[in-house]
């Protein structure tokens, strides 16, 4: 190959050469060199070290990228690591919580006795996959907590006492006072959902729901008598009632008439039909019979919370 180039001259610009300081024409002509001279060649191969400076520097970024992608491997376990942690703290409070700790339950039944100025409660939860944990008075409200069901608490039922000198307590949607009168959850609701106007079915048919006359007696529908006093609404069950059932009928259906009458009003009676043996019987239940079977006049008991429980408990009503 060609060299017409000095030694001298190329040993001068090797170290230039190996810092890619030179120009590309002289690069071209330092590489000839190379290659056809020994002696210099290995000058420049103990100069780079037998690794050019492109090399060096190629080298030195691959083991920077690699120190980097080592550093974020690391951080990713870190942040995978964090997050099963934060997972498993998460689950651990939940668990504590559900078997441990215990969380405020609501279905569950009671039954509360008043004596001696004090309330014996005793009650059940009725989920079978939970446990009786404990209970609170607050706000005048008792709350009971439970747990999920495990061989750590199995039991479902509890008991409890309450002073009654601490004032009206709500147990599980009955208001008992402080004198020991009970009110139930029903006499509360009828009480809240009293109507003054005959013609307001939907308040109407509010009232018969918690009275629950349509899931003992079964289904019917409604007529309304709004244009002349007596006002009246009139219940037309769809169900045949065998003669052997109708006392047992009509007097549920007096009872159920006598709340209305109380709780609307201006409603001044309720009527009632339904098949029997081939015939259809029609009913009326008036203020009048009202009044005379509760020995005072039947609007008086809406009043308030407390004769609503007591026109219950006269009508043997539940």
């Amino acid at each position: 190959m060609r060299n017409d180039i000095p030694c001298e001259v190329i040993e001068d610009l090797l170290p230039l050469y190996a810092d890619e300081l030179t120009q590309e024409k002289t690069n071209e002509t330092i590489k000839e060199h190379l290659e056809g001279c020994e002696s210099c060649r290995i000058k420049y191969e103990n100069m780079t070290g037998q690794m050019g400076t492109k090399d060096i520097k190629e080298e030195a970024s691959r083991k920077e990228i690699d120190y980097l992608k080592k550093i974020r491997r690391k951080n990713r376990n870190k942040i995978v690591l964090a997050a099963f942690m934060t997972m498993l703290l998460g689950a651990s409070v939940v668990l504590f919580k559900f078997f441990i700790i215990g969380f405020p339950v609501e279905n569950y039944q009671t039954v509360a006795e008043a004596a001696g100025g004090w309330l014996k409660i005793s009650g059940e939860i009725n989920d079978e996959n939970q446990a009786f944990k404990g209970y609170e008075i607050k706000n005048g409200t008792l709350i009971i907590y439970g747990t999920r069901a495990s061989f750590l608490n199995l039991n479902r039922q509890f008991t409890m006492d309450y002073d009654l000198k601490l004032g009206d307590i709500f147990v599980n949607g009955e208001l008992v006072k402080s004198d020991g009168t009970i009110i139930s959850k029903k006499a509360m609701e009828l009480f809240k959902h009293k109507n003054p106007y005959i013609g307001g079915m939907p308040k109407n048919s509010a009232l018969a729901g918690i009275l629950e006359i349509y899931q003992n007696l079964g289904s019917f529908t409604n007529e309304l008598q709004t244009t002349t006093e007596p006002y009246g609404w009139t219940l037309h069950f769809e169900q045949e009632i065998l003669p052997a059932n109708q006392l047992k009928f009509d007097s549920m259906m007096e009872s159920y008439a006598a709340a209305l009458l109380s709780l609307i009003e201006n409603c001044g009676e309720i009527t009632w039909t339904y098949g029997s043996g081939g015939q259809m019987v029609t009913k009326t239940y008036t203020l009048q019979d009202a009044d005379k079977r509760l020995g005072q006049d039947v609007k008086s008991f809406s009043a308030s919370p407390e004769q609503v429980q007591e026109l219950l408990d006269l009508l043997n009503i539940k």
